[in-house]
């Protein structure tokens, strides 16, 4: 069985930044999903929101945040590769590369963890991006625990998703 795990994704905007979180509680069979958008590119902003939203007290949050590659875009990529920076050391995250993250993290997986579609609108699919990068973490970290909640999923016995 496995232990409590909260998994955390960023998805850093010049307008609008992504936090999903998802709390997996093996013994409940349940997944507790949050979202919230942070204006810009607010480091410490985003690591309050991760504080709000982790439901888990005590349990410690693997955090993943989406890497940025320049794109010749000299005003913006300096911007974001400085804000991927400062969220990685506000949060303690780790920064993930996104190369080839929508081939990797499928739809189905999204929606079988209840987090491909938001309430709350964005200006580029934040926080759908932000989920990506959380499960893309899970496949890396965590892959036991995803691979059970999937299995089960597939076998018809899905977990609760809060």
């Amino acid at each position: 069985m496995h232990q409590d795990t909260q998994i955390v994704g960023v998805d850093p905007g010049l307008v609008h930044t992504g936090v999903v979180t998802l709390a997996f509680l093996p013994k409940m069979r349940q997944v507790l999903t949050a979202h919230q958008v942070v204006q810009g590119l607010d480091a410490p902003a985003v690591a309050g929101v991760i504080d709000e939203l982790c439901p888990q007290r005590g349990v410690p949050a693997s955090i993943y945040v989406e890497g940025y590659r320049s794109r010749g875009n000299l005003g913006h990529d300096k911007d974001m590769l400085i804000a991927v920076r400062d969220m990685v050391a506000a949060t303690k995250g780790k920064a993930l590369d996104n190369t080839g993250v929508k081939k990797t993290v499928k739809p189905a997986v999204l929606q079988a963890l209840g987090v491909w579609k938001f309430s709350t609108p964005t200006h580029h699919d934040d926080l759908r991006s932000a989920a990506r990068i959380a499960v893309l973490g899970m496949l890396k970290e965590h892959n036991e625990l995803l691979a059970d909640v999937i299995r089960d999923y597939l076998d018809g016995r899905p977990w609760r998703v809060v």
